[in-house]
């Protein structure tokens, strides 16, 4: 995945407003809470592997970091402005999380989601797939589980929802152009000889393809989707449902 620095100001501010906030973010991986704070939040992490959670610790004391699980908030009700979830909504229960989230917003606050995905569409793009999945088969199939996106679009628990896409150029050089290759999916199965020829190919296609002394640019698109808070379906009255076999005592 490409780096959380490829997110432009104005994408972040999209995602989270224009001023400082308070803002939970779901998973210490990809570095994306620090970039947070570093564009003037408030900045709480939760993330449910131990591990992974303090080593973001150490790193950035400057977070409030909680072990917990994206479902099950150890938070009081309306303390954030804002819950941000990068690259991983996919992997949560969007009813259990949402109604979770809403809990912890305050009146007014917002969930948003990011995916970051790899643009296929542009030829030498193709090209490059080509070269790594006539080796690596599942390799570059670009599953992001960016259609996870749309569980908050239906979620009563924010019923105005919208989206917006950023497009993103990154610079990529021959180095990096073999790498991203080296580190495909699948490519620890390939033989010293096997991933030799495969990076020569890309080396190839890098020097028909760039036009010296400017690197290629790797094409992305970041797509966005933020939803309001309406707190009314958390305090709903339950209505039963009337249809069902009815017992006479």
């Amino acid at each position: 995945m490409a780096s959380p620095l490829l997110i432009p100001p104005p994408a972040l501010e999209w995602l989270l407003g224009a001023d400082p906030a308070a803002v939970l973010v779901i998973g210490a991986a990809g570095g994306y809470p620090s970039l947070i704070a570093q564009a003037g939040h408030d900045v709480t992490v939760i993330e449910r592997q131990e591990t992974l959670a303090g080593h973001l610790a150490e790193r950035r004391p400057d977070l409030h970091m909680t072990v917990a699980r994206g479902e099950a908030l150890p938070f009081d009700p309306c303390c954030f402005d804002a819950v941000v979830s990068f690259q991983n909504f996919h992997t949560f229960a969007p009813g259990l999380a949402l109604s979770e989230w809403a809990r912890v917003l305050r009146p007014g606050g917002w969930v948003s989601l990011a995916y970051l995905k790899r643009d296929d569409s542009i030829p030498w793009v193709k090209r490059l797939a080509g070269i790594v999945q006539s080796r690596l088969p599942e390799a570059m199939r670009g599953k992001y589980g960016d259609g996870s996106m749309v569980g908050l679009e239906q979620s009563p628990y924010f019923p105005t929802s919208q989206r917006r896409n950023f497009r993103i150029w990154a610079p990529c050089d021959r180095a990096d152009l073999q790498g991203q290759a080296s580190r495909a999916k699948g490519n620890e199965r390939l033989s010293a000889a096997e991933r030799g020829a495969m990076l020569e190919e890309v080396g190839k296609l890098y020097d028909a393809c760039a036009r010296v002394p400017d690197p290629l640019q790797l094409p992305y698109s970041l797509t966005c989707c933020r939803g309001v808070v309406d707190h009314a379906e958390l305090t709903a009255a339950l209505v039963p449902d009337q249809d069902g076999l009815r017992l006479t005592l």
